[in-house]
């Protein structure tokens, strides 16, 4: 049975995995899996870029987290991200932030990159990960909405034409998920066996 160890998040993320057949950990030592999980902004520092006014951060929780990120990349532990838990492990994987969208805060349609595969997901977020070329985008939505964020301390705005909502990096095992797969409700049946398949697919060896 696969072992997992959930950071910083509340009992709706253990009850997830407890329901895909894991088993809870309650050190990083015994896990075959690290979970990241949902909450602040990312400090856009990490990223090198300035801060938007409406990013909203814990710097406390980032330091946190940069330790367990490093101490998962010494051990070679796989690693998956929940909404803020995915765009910190893109941070950490090289990626950078968009830091205020709009048109994400209402549930919508994915589309898999692969497969043609159509989700509904759930979605609470005002900020979209922007993937380093190291990262495979997994899936995407085409929601149109408005984008800001900084190069640096350049400002920048457009109106998306595609929103990156899964990225894997191979060279971190680090699996990025914007969406929230641990809500209940039963219109997020098909998101929940959805983030199950990507679990199988990226992980194999883990959840066989």
């Amino acid at each position: 049975m696969t072992k997992v160890f959930v950071i910083d998040g509340s009992y709706a993320y253990v009850k997830l995995f407890v329901a895909l057949g894991c088993a809870i950990t309650q050190t990083i030592h015994d896990a075959d899996l690290v979970v990241f999980t949902g909450g602040a902004d990312v400090t856009p520092s990490i990223y090198g870029d300035f801060q938007h006014k409406y990013t909203s951060n814990s710097p406390h929780r980032d330091e946190a987290e940069q330790r367990v990120f490093h101490e998962c990349i010494r051990l070679k532990i796989p690693m998956v991200g929940i909404c803020r838990g995915g765009q910190f492990l893109n941070v950490m994987s090289g990626g950078r932030m968009y830091q205020h969208v709009g048109r994400h805060t209402a549930p919508h349609e994915i589309t898999d990159l692969q497969t043609g595969e159509v989700v509904l997901v759930s979605s609470t977020h005002h900020q979209m990960m922007m993937p380093s070329p190291k990262g495979l985008l997994v899936a995407s939505s085409r929601l149109g909405g408005e984008r800001e964020w900084y190069e640096g301390e350049v400002f920048k705005k457009d109106v998306s034409k595609e929103d990156i909502e899964v990225v894997f990096y191979e060279h971190t095992k680090a699996l990025c998920f914007q969406p929230h797969p641990e809500f209940e409700a039963p219109e997020y049946v098909g998101m929940r066996k959805y983030f199950k398949s990507l679990l199988v697919k990226f992980f194999e060896p883990v959840t066989a």
